[in-house]
């Protein structure tokens, strides 16, 4: 980039920064929560850095260019080459700034696009975007719910909620109509919605709800309710719920389709079956060497070794033995293997790798790093990727 100007003035409550770069100015001032990652770019003459906390959407746009259907750029979000409510690319970068993972988000998105209600779809953005309620790690939201001292609605007193219900009802039996406040399905709210209608001895419940299943949000309480015809009881209300993702206790026959891609975590366990010599995906290794028909010699006579050595070494490519590469000599700028990684489909190990150097100035890490975030046998897959 081709710096033309710059001032600075470092003061933490009238400062002010204004670089030119490539011929187009950049400011921010004291008051902006992201000031001091930008005076500290500043000062380093990382401008990469300081466009990103000048302007959070740049980096938004490099770390998610794309979700299968999903696109975001320039600030806005796109699912399936339509663009959806600026609510969700703002959630982005709000899970983006607190250095949290933005694939729920991006399920919530999948999930709602599966709701055959245009109508509900363009309602429920309403809804988030003026309560905020969280999301869950599938992609479903929670929100709050009043029954009576026995459990049941405040209503009709016909519907059991004790925690772990499932209710459900046929979606062409809930009122679609906004217009209308009260009326046919099952409700749920805020919780300033739903503490109002909590009777005398009565309970707060905790619902999981998927955004497919959402028919109406009804205008008369300031859009903070809405009907659904499917919903799970998780738990019973003790604290406002403040994180912007929870983990999900309602299995819903729409988590497989939104599920395009494996979240890699420590948790993941890789099913293929690897040779421990050629690192290739086999239906079954020896239990004593772990190694394939093809790379084990432990059954093979003395005089028989030499010759299936020789076999061997004669068409066994030897970049194919991840345990022959010197991770901890050869290295990787960072910026190219976090961009490869989330292209690759690889965002839970991006993140980490991310989260763990952001602290630090770092340029650069070791191969060998990948060790501690991934099975030996995805670094190699990852280096290789990197390397053809």
């Amino acid at each position: 980039m081709v710096v033309t100007a710059k001032i600075v003035n470092p003061d933490p409550v009238s400062g002010f920064i204004t670089v030119v770069l490539d011929g187009e100015s950049h400011s921010i001032n004291a008051g902006n929560k992201f000031f001091g990652q930008a005076l500290e770019a500043f000062r380093d003459e990382n401008w990469d850095a300081f466009l990103s906390a000048v302007n959070p959407t740049i980096r938004l746009n490099s770390l998610y260019a794309n979700y299968e259907g999903i696109e975001v750029k320039d600030g806005n979000m796109f699912v399936f080459g339509d663009p959806v409510h600026s609510t969700l690319a703002t959630r982005v970068l709000s899970l983006l700034e607190n250095n949290l993972d933005c694939i729920p988000l991006f399920k919530f998105v999948l999930k709602l696009n599966l709701n055959p209600s245009k109508r509900a779809v363009d309602e429920l953005y309403t809804f988030l975007e003026h309560k905020n309620l969280p999301l869950t790690l599938n992609g479903n939201f929670l929100a709050y719910k009043a029954v009576r001292a026995d459990y049941t609605d405040v209503h009709s007193g016909k519907f059991l909620n004790t925690v772990d219900s499932v209710l459900e009802m046929p979606r062409n039996k809930v009122d679609d109509n906004k217009e209308v406040g009260c009326s046919y399905g099952f409700h749920a709210g805020t919780i300033e919605y739903a503490k109002g209608f909590v009777p005398q001895d009565g309970h707060l419940m905790l619902v999981e709800i998927n955004p497919a299943d959402v028919v109406s949000i009804p205008v008369d309480c300031n859009f903070q309710k809405l009907r659904t015809c499917k919903y799970k009881v998780v738990d019973e209300y003790e604290i406002d719920l403040s994180d912007p993702v929870y983990a999900s206790r309602f299995s819903t026959e729409y988590d497989e389709d939104v599920d395009l891609w494996d979240d890699e975590d420590e948790d993941c366990v890789d099913d293929n079956t690897y040779c421990d010599y050629c690192a290739n995906v086999v239906e079954s290794t020896c239990e004593e060497c772990d190694c394939c028909e093809g790379c084990c010699d432990c059954n093979s006579d003395e005089e028989d070794e030499p010759e299936q050595k020789t076999e061997i070494q004669l068409t066994l490519n030897l970049d194919n033995k991840p345990q022959e590469i010197p991770w901890e000599k050869i290295k990787v700028k960072l910026d190219s293997l976090l961009n490869h990684l989330f292209k690759s489909r690889r965002p839970a190990i991006a993140m980490a790798i991310r989260r763990d150097n952001q602290e630090y100035k770092v340029y650069e890490i070791p191969y060998g790093n990948l060790l501690h975030y991934t099975t030996n046998h995805d670094a190699y897959d990852i280096y290789k990727e990197m390397n053809p």
